[in-house]
């Protein structure tokens, strides 16, 4: 019903008569009977991070690995989460900040502005976004949250059970059980060669062939585990928004945790991943910035043009994404007359 309202007070305004001036105003307040209330458009940045956390379950058996396969398997189970690749966009949004009164809108006033589901917002000028990356905001979200998480998980945790002499009586101790694993995979490895070199399985080819090395690579694999470990690969997906200031260059956009994957900024046991912004500063040379501020707001219009930011996502010291994005709260609020808009 509120923007209903703001419609209907907008229409009466382009009819009323012609001696009555535009006049716009900052304030939270619309004492005329002819106004309506817009906001200036302030820019939100997306940001999509994804992350691949891996996870290493030590072997049963991974202190005999040197012994008895003459490599050197991990001793402690670890994880790590690395970020892989990051995304940027810009949304456009109103800013509640900035809102401004106008009284006796004409019809080339209104055209400044449309209506969306936060309110009147002003439009982008003609030329004023180059680039196409900044893209109306179609519903308000949360600042920053959890949008999907996505897993694959490479190999299972369960480690095989090594198959001794059943004959052989009593509790066997782990060396003895890491000796019987050993021996497995040796004597997987010479039954492989054995059928590549045609030692044996004379009837085994074609797609037989293929199927019996493709079962003994996995039965291999399940054994060198137990000296080895497991490795589990994890990506996530969270996507983030972050509502910049001028004058704060640097944003925490969130926190990657080796423990917890992609945390929260809150959450203080992961190092940031941050936004760096730096702006072109091209607004400075507008001859609408230039402009004196007129003292008498009659017949003029508030605008806000927005500044080309280029903008960086880092790890530390290493660069994960870049681009270049017009941002309003880094350009300026200008006064432009009314009459020029006809």
């Amino acid at each position: 019903m509120k923007k209903l309202l703001c419609c209907c007070v907008l229409c009466a305004g382009m009819i009323a008569p012609a001696a009555a001036q535009v006049k716009a105003y900052k304030s939270d307040k619309m004492t005329a009977a002819n106004s309506v209330a817009y906001a200036l458009p302030r820019t939100a940045i997306k940001v999509r991070v994804v992350a691949q956390r891996e996870s290493i379950k030590v072997g049963p058996y991974a202190r005999f690995a040197q012994k008895y396969l003459g490599v050197i398997a991990p001793l402690a189970d670890k994880q790590l989460c690395t970020v892989q690749r990051a995304t940027l966009q810009g949304v456009r949004e109103a800013d509640p900040a900035e809102v401004y009164v106008l009284e006796n809108p004409d019809k080339s006033a209104a055209s400044l502005y449309e209506p969306t589901p936060e309110g009147l917002l002003a439009v982008a000028m003609e030329g004023e976004m180059p680039g196409g990356n900044l893209h109306k905001r179609p519903h308000a979200k949360a600042l920053c949250g959890k949008i999907q998480e996505v897993s694959y998980v490479r190999n299972p945790t369960e480690f095989l059970k090594v198959q001794i002499d059943k004959m052989e009586a009593g509790e066997k101790s782990p060396e003895v059980m890491a000796a019987a694993a050993a021996q497995q995979i040796f004597s997987l490895r010479k039954h492989r060669m054995d059928l590549i070199t045609g030692e044996a399985g004379e009837n085994v080819f074609g797609e037989g062939l293929k199927t019996a090395l493709k079962e003994i690579d996995r039965m291999e694999q399940e054994y060198l585990s137990l000296f080895l470990g497991k490795q589990t690969l994890e990506t996530v997906v969270r996507e983030f928004e972050v509502v910049p200031t001028k004058g704060e260059n640097t944003l925490i956009i969130c926190r990657i945790s080796d423990n917890g994957g992609i945390v929260d900024a809150s959450d203080l046991a992961g190092r940031p991943l941050t936004l760096e912004m730096t702006p072109e500063q091209q607004t400075d040379r507008s001859p609408w910035v230039n402009k004196k501020e007129s003292k008498d707001p009659k017949g003029m219009i508030y605008y806000r043009i927005a500044d080309m930011v280029n903008c960086r996502v880092m790890d530390g010291t290493r660069e994960i994404a870049q681009s270049r994005l017009p941002i309003y709260q880094f350009g300026a609020i200008v006064q432009m007359p009314a009459a020029a808009l006809k």
